[in-house]
């Protein structure tokens, strides 16, 4: 089985070393990149069965990673391993295709689980940010109530980035895609925040659903 990796920091390697070499009967080939660029190189020249991927790197954002290596022809499958565990992030990358979440503060041996349910296929969070998912839907509960107030409408703009976030795209590739600036798209989502009257991404995805704006 070949297991990509993208992370950039060194200690986070080794710990993922540490948990695929405890996976011995899974015969684990691990490749190892450093930065988005290397890690889209690796995806494009040979197909991978499992990409482990960080969020935060020093050239762009994992979610970009995700995002390409599922719209490959033989799309690998993909478990997020980071420190970034905020509902944002976490709604994003499962919006991009991740089958999993695990944090890189979690023990080895539940890491080697995550990495172990993930190379058959299924998925798997882990229970800090299993947590944070619970916490994110009871607050997405209390907002199921008729709306109140005068309609709210999105521009076609606002809509657009809108729908693209919907899909799993990151606001730099949104802005590429629509070839606007990316504080553009920052303006529009603000925007959108502010009409929908919530504070961060899953929620407007929620209300604007709700609401049959997207």
């Amino acid at each position: 089985m070949r297991v990509l990796l993208l992370e950039d920091d060194p200690n986070a390697r080794q710990v993922v070393r540490e948990a695929v070499s405890v996976l011995d009967r899974y015969d684990m080939q691990l490749q190892e990149t450093e930065t988005l660029a290397q890690c889209l190189q690796a995806l494009d020249e040979q197909p991978c069965d499992l990409l482990l991927a960080d969020l935060v790197l020093p050239d762009g954002s994992g979610i970009d990673a995700i995002v390409h290596a599922c719209a490959l022809p033989q799309p690998p499958v993909v478990l997020v391993i980071s420190s970034v565990a905020d509902e944002d992030s976490v709604v994003e990358a499962i919006l991009a295709g991740a089958k999993g979440y695990a944090s890189k503060l979690d023990p080895t041996e539940e890491i080697a689980h995550s990495i172990a349910v993930a190379s058959q296929g299924g998925s798997c969070i882990s229970p800090s940010i299993a947590q944070r998912l619970m916490d994110l839907l009871r607050k997405q509960e209390n907002l199921r109530k008729p709306p109140q107030g005068l309609p709210v409408s999105l521009t076609q703009s606002e809509r657009a980035v809108l729908q693209l976030a919907a899909q799993g795209h990151s606001y730099r590739a949104i802005s590429e895609m629509t070839g606007t600036r990316p504080s553009t798209v920052y303006t529009h989502v603000r925007h959108v925040y502010e009409k929908l009257q919530v504070s961060n991404l899953a929620q407007a995805l929620f209300e604007a659903r709700r609401r049959r704006l997207v």
